[in-house]
Order: C-alpha cells, then sequence, then structure tokens
C-alpha cells in the first residue's frame, strides 16, 4: 500500500514538472527579458529598427509654432519612407502670419520639390530646398544611439516608456540646424516588436526657440506602418 502510494506520488511529482516546463516553453516573455535594462532595450530596438524597410513618420511641434529654417518656420511634417529607397514629405510652413504647404520626395535618385509660393513640384537639387537636411531614417537611428542615462519612466502592457537626455545635435537630420546643448527625451518602444513608435523631445534645438519656458517645447515623433508595401510615385505624374 505504501509503495503504491509512493509510486502516484512520484507520477504526480513528474506530470506536474511536465506542466510546468510545458507553460514554461509557451511564454514568450522570459525572466531575462523582464529585468532588461533600459539601454539594452534601446540597443535592441535600434538593431531592429535599422531592419525596418518602410515606415510613416509624423513630426509636430507643441508649446511652439515650429522650428525656424532661415525665413520660414518648419511646423509639422507627414511622410512615408519605402523600401526601394525613395521618400515622400508633405510640411507645413508658417511665414509671418501665412500658412505654406510645402514637399520633398527622392525616386530613383531624382528629387522632387513642392515650391510652397508656387505650389507646384519642381525637379531640383535636394541641397536648395528648405528639406534639404531631412533624413528620417538617420534621424530615427541617432535617437536610439545618443540617449544617454536612459531609465524606466513607466511601464505599460504594450509599451517600454523610457526617459533620457541627448545633444541636441543628434537631431539636426529632423530639424536641421541645432545649438550647443543637451536635451531630454521619451521614448516609446513596442514590448513585443521592439519599434520605436513615439519620441517626445523636450526643450531648446537651435537659437531660434523662443518661449517663456524653453523646457516646455516638445517635438513629437509618431511613427507607424512598419514594413508595409509602400509605393511612393513620381508628383509630376
Amino acid at each position: 500500500m505504501i509503495k503504491n502510494n509512493f509510486y502516484i506520488i512520484l507520477v504526480a511529482i513528474y506530470l506536474v514538472s511536465i506542466l510546468n516546463l510545458s507553460c514554461a516553453s509557451d511564454n514568450p516573455i522570459s525572466s531575462e527579458s523582464q529585468t532588461r535594462t533600459a539601454k539594452q532595450i534601446l540597443d535592441q530596438s535600434g538593431t531592429i529598427m535599422k531592419s525596418v524597410s518602410s515606415f510613416e513618420f509624423r513630426l509636430s511641434h507643441k508649446n511652439i509654432g515650429g522650428t525656424r529654417i532661415v525665413d520660414l518656420v518648419f511646423s509639422k511634417a507627414t511622410g512615408l519612407i519605402s523600401d526601394s529607397n525613395s521618400m515622400f514629405i508633405e510640411a507645413t510652413f508658417l511665414f509671418g502670419n501665412l500658412t505654406l504647404s510645402g514637399g520633398f520626395s527622392t525616386i530613383d535618385n531624382t528629387t522632387f520639390f513642392l515650391n510652397p509660393l508656387t505650389q507646384k513640384w519642381e525637379v531640383t537639387e535636394d541641397s536648395v530646398t528648405p528639406l534639404s537636411f531631412f533624413d528620417p531614417e538617420k534621424g530615427i537611428e541617432k535617437i536610439l544611439s545618443s540617449i544617454t542615462s536612459p531609465k524606466f519612466r513607466s511601464n505599460s502592457e504594450k509599451y517600454w516608456n523610457i526617459e533620457g537626455s541627448m545633444p541636441a545635435s543628434s537631431l539636426s537630420n529632423l530639424v536641421g540646424d541645432t545649438s550647443d546643448n543637451n536635451v531630454e527625451i521619451i521614448v516609446w518602444i513596442d514590448k513585443n516588436s521592439l519599434y520605436l513608435t513615439r519620441a517626445i523631445i523636450f526643450g531648446q534645438l537651435n537659437g531660434y526657440d523662443d518661449s517663456e519656458n524653453i523646457d516646455e517645447i516638445q517635438r513629437i515623433i509618431d511613427i507607424s506602418r512598419f514594413n508595409e508595401a509602400i509605393v511612393i510615385e513620381n508628383p509630376l505624374n
């Protein structure tokens, strides 16, 4: 009787062990992933973002009209980046009390520019357009690689929310000329894909920034539509 009971106990222990191993193998979040540091997550996200073939982005401002570029104020932009090394950007500029629409596109090494004054697309050299500095791929890459002293700000079921600081110069591919100072940044990284989906940069980025409270200036970048089949057409067609 004792022998039979002992055998039953051993079988029960074995079955419970098998069940626990099965549950552990089905759980995609390991204890190792839960203990990753903020820096490790940024590095891993940076590696993943380099392999992204296409995406959509939006750049906007809060508590300031925009970023001054010579005589124009760059207010907001939306854009598409495709896996064929093509780009299409629509931007809003402020000129005094006027709101102007502009655009920038590259297709097969040809650059097109939507003139804010004539509202006509032109073939041009990218170095002479108001958006010649704009390279969102490099800008996003620098965001992830330039953050110093990163730490977790909050934790949700879907995102890692990480804050830190970075040189303003790291954002030159997104806003043009920058000042020589550090800015604060918060990023949102998707826990499943490790994609960078949002970044908010706080503070002064260039000498034209003017606000009663410089630290409340925000540049907001939203990124979506990762690896979708995005087709960018010739704007002159």
